[in-house]
Parts: C-alpha cells; sequence; structure tokens
C-alpha cells in the first residue's frame, strides 16, 4: 500500500476505566501508523457520583497523551451512555473523513494492527458490499487455515471495527422491519447465521427491552439487510483486556482466543473475490456453537453485542 494515502482517524471510547484506557492507548501509540493518525477520545460523563473521580482521571490523562498526530478530547457534561456515545461519535467523525477506525477502552493492539486497518479501508473502499474491518478473528488462534485473512457476514463485533461514511450512513438505530425476524423462520435462520447462535433474540431484547442498549447488534442487522461482510485477519491484532471484573459479563479468566496476539508480521495477503467462503463459514458455524454452550465462552458474544458500561443504562 502506498504511504501517500490518508491514513483514518481512530475513535477511543471511554467511561470510567483509566488503567484499561491508559493499557489501550500506550498500545495503540506502539503501532507503525500512530504517529500518522488523529485520536479522537469521546469521555462519557459519569452517571454515578462515585465514578466521577475516574472519569476525570481518564481526561486528564487524555490531555497528556503524546505519541499521535493530533488527539483530540470530548470530554461529555451529560451521560450519554455507550449506545448513544458510539452512534453519535462515529457519525460525527466518519462523516468529516469518509472512514473512521474504532475502538473501546478495553483493547489492546499489537503493532500492526492500524496497517491492517488502514489497509483493509482502502483496500475495499470501492466494494459495497464490504461494509467494515476488524482487527479481531473470529476464528480460533489455533487454526490451521492457510490464508492470513478473510471475509465473513459476522458484521456486528465491536472488539475494534472500522468503515467508511457511505456504509455507515445507511445505519438504523431503529432497526425497522426487524419484527419479519419473528414470523420468517427461514429469514431468522440466516439473521442467526444457519442458527449457530441466536442473534435474533438480543435484536428482540434491544427493540424490547430497555436494559438492552446495543449499538452492535443494530449495526449487525443494518448490515444483514444489505448482506454484507467484513474483513478480519486469520489470527487477531486485537485483544480484550476487559475479563478482570470490570467488564459487563466479563470477569475470571479469560478465554485465550480473547487476549492471544499471535500475527507477529504485518499482513499482505487480502481476499480477491468478495464473497464469503464455504470454508470460512463451516469453520465460524462451529466456533459460534461453542460459545453458544452453558458456559462462560458464551458471553463473548453476549459482550461483543450487549456491552453497556459497567453500572450504565
Amino acid at each position: 500500500m502506498s504511504n501517500e494515502r490518508e491514513v483514518a482517524p481512530v475513535i477511543l471510547f471511554t467511561y470510567n476505566r483509566p488503567d484499561h484506557t491508559k493499557r489501550t492507548i500506550e498500545a495503540l501509540a506502539a503501532n507503525e501508523l500512530a504517529e500518522e493518525t488523529e485520536l479522537y477520545i469521546f469521555s462519557d460523563a459519569a452517571k454515578k457520583e462515585t465514578d466521577a473521580e475516574k472519569v476525570q482521571k481518564i481526561r486528564d490523562y487524555a490531555n497528556a497523551v503524546t505519541g499521535f498526530k493530533k488527539v483530540h478530547l470530548t470530554a461529555r457534561t451529560e451521560n450519554c451512555g455507550l449506545a448513544k456515545n458510539v452512534i453519535e461519535g462515529v457519525t460525527e467523525i466518519v462523516n468529516r473523513y469518509g472512514k473512521v477506525i474504532v475502538m473501546e477502552d478495553d483493547l489492546v493492539t499489537n503493532r500492526y494492527f492500524l496497517r491492517f486497518m488502514n489497509d483493509g479501508l482502502e483496500r475495499y473502499e470501492k466494494e459495497k458490499k464490504v461494509t467494515g474491518v476488524t482487527g479481531y478473528s473470529f476464528l480460533d488462534d489455533s487454526t490451521d487455515y492457510e490464508k492470513e485473512s478473510y471475509l465473513c457476514g459476522l458484521t456486528g463485533t465491536s472488539w475494534s471495527w472500522a468503515t467508511w461514511a457511505d456504509r455507515w450512513s445507511s445505519f438504523d438505530k431503529d432497526a425497522r422491519g426487524w419484527e419479519r425476524l419473528k414470523e420468517d423462520a427461514a429469514y431468522r435462520k440466516r439473521f442467526n447465521y444457519d442458527n449457530t447462535y441466536n442473534f435474533y433474540q438480543i435484536l428482540k431484547m434491544q427493540q424490547q427491552d430497555a436494559k438492552t442498549n446495543s449499538w452492535a447488534i443494530r449495526w449487525y442487522y443494518t448490515t444483514f439487510l444489505q448482506e454484507g461482510l467484513i474483513l478480519a485477519p486469520t489470527r487477531s491484532l486485537v485483544g480484550n483486556d476487559g475479563w478482570d471484573g470490570s467488564g459487563v459479563h466479563c470477569g475470571g479468566e479469560a478465554p485465550t482466543a480473547v487476549h492471544a496476539l499471535k500475527t507477529e508480521r504485518a499482513i499482505t495477503e487480502f481476499p480477491e473475490e468478495i464473497i464469503e467462503l464455504p470454508e470460512i463459514r463451516k469453520r465460524l458455524k462451529k466456533e459460534l456453537k461453542k460459545i453458544s454452550e452453558p458456559s462462560k465462552l458464551k458471553w463473548i458474544y453476549h459482550r461483543v453485542f450487549r456491552r453497556n458500561y459497567v453500572g450504565q443504562a
């Protein structure tokens, strides 16, 4: 890829975890393209008085961050909650730059993350069927898949993602027409990735249960309607650091696939065909079946699609 390209800005959404935020930013700053990258930090306001000190600590740290082309801090004066903060923040920045990379405050990247995300954004900019890029692999890190990256239909991950303004313009926060999933079993099966995971139940909760407030399941629904695909690395370039009890549904020892960062060189191989290969779909269905079993692994996707800030509705 040309060094003359315009590097995408990174948005980081934070709330009340200063230590996690610091690790996330330090890892990003160690990336190859960090000095060419503008970092936008959206700090939500405290919902509870007990969180105010932690929120301020994050803001003080953010004001001193170096290692990037420029750092911008948006300090919310009222508590938004994660979904509103993400939707409004992404809309603002992606419309300004035409593309954006999005992070949350418990993600730790390796040094090739920003290169992969930018290469993917550049390579598939005109391929409208590709709705985004992620640095997270849905495949187990022990996979023997010979390719360095793949395209798949699991488009709603919040464990790092990137998209373009024209794709994001289709985002429907109201998930209009979702009721068809209730009535059409074949349609619902396809939405549930051949019934290997109950995404429909999460969307139903989003629409009917005030306690569920997920931008990610609504983005998944939006891209599902477009039969969209997301570019992902075979081995994760991002790990999740929130399995220490500080995040919703995340406590105890992390599953190995969550924190392993085994890619030791930049990814240079990308899919030529804009399709989800049958082999990839088969492998991903196997992974989804694993996390649908009654064990702590099932919380991975509940966290990805239902996650709110600790203590927030």
